[in-house]
C-alpha cells in the first residue's frame, strides 16, 4: 500500500470520525449568512444543524414564529415537523394558517423525542424537522449518547433531510452548522409587534467544538 493511499484513508477516517481523532466537526460551509435565520436554505440539506441561545431565554419560540411567518392561506400539507421534547410550543400564539404548515409532535421525555426524530428523519417525507430539546432536564440531555446523534446524521444524509436541533447549549457532536441565536431585546421592547422583533433577530455561526 502506497503512502498516498494511506494518507487518503487517514483523511477519510478523520472526516468520518472526528471525535475519535480529537477533532471538532468543522465543515467547509461553517461561514454562513447570520442575518437570515428564517430561511430554509440557511440550513444544509442532508445534515444536522443546531441552534443555541446567545443568552438565557434563547428566543426559540420567536424563531419558530419567524419560520412559520404569517401566510394568508392555510397550507394543504405540512412543510415542517416540530418534535416538541418539552411540550412547550404554544399554538395559540400563531394564526391557524401558520399552524397549518406545522406537524406538531408532542413529547414529555427525552427518549420519546429522540425516537420520534429518528422515525421522521428515516421516513423523509417532510424534509425539514425541528427537534426542540429546551424545557427538558439538563441531566436527561447529558444522558444522550453520541451514537444517537451519529445515527441521526447518517439518516439525514440518506434522505437529504434537514434536522435542526434546538438546544440550551451545544449537544450535537456531528452538527454541520451551529448558530447562536440572539434577539437583542430589552424590557422596553416587550410591547413591540412580533414582526418588528423578528427583524432584530440574528443567528451568528458558532465555532463548532466537541459538544459536552
Amino acid at each position: 500500500m502506497t503512502a498516498t493511499t494511506l494518507q487518503e484513508i487517514r483523511k477519510k477516517l478523520r472526516e468520518k470520525f472526528p471525535a475519535a481523532h480529537g477533532l471538532a466537526a468543522v465543515p467547509e460551509t461553517v461561514e454562513r449568512p447570520s442575518e437570515k435565520p428564517f430561511e430554509i436554505a440557511t440550513f444544509p440539506a442532508g445534515a444536522i444543524s443546531e441552534i443555541i441561545p446567545a443568552a438565557e431565554g434563547g428566543g426559540f419560540s420567536l424563531w419558530i414564529a419567524g419560520l412559520l411567518a404569517e401566510p394568508e392561506e392555510a397550507a394543504e400539507f405540512p412543510k415542517f415537523v416540530l418534535v416538541d421534547g418539552g411540550d412547550t410550543f404554544d399554538p395559540v400564539s400563531h394564526t391557524a394558517a401558520a399552524c397549518s404548515q406545522l406537524l406538531w409532535v408532542r413529547c414529555a421525555k427525552i427518549h420519546e423525542a429522540l425516537k420520534a426524530a429518528d422515525l421522521l428523519v428515516r421516513d423523509a417525507n417532510v424534509p425539514f424537522v425541528m427537534l426542540d430539546l429546551c424545557g427538558l432536564p439538563p441531566a436527561s440531555l447529558r444522558s444522550i449518547p453520541a451514537s444517537a446523534w451519529w445515527r441521526l446524521k447518517q439518516l439525514c444524509e440518506t434522505g437529504a433531510c434537514r434536522l435542526i436541533v434546538l438546544a440550551p447549549s451545544p449537544l450535537v457532536p456531528c452538527a454541520s452548522l451551529r448558530l447562536e441565536l440572539s434577539t437583542r431585546l430589552t424590557l422596553a421592547d416587550f410591547d413591540l409587534p412580533r414582526n418588528e422583533i423578528l427583524q432584530r433577530m440574528t443567528a451568528r455561526p458558532n465555532r463548532l467544538r466537541r459538544a459536552t
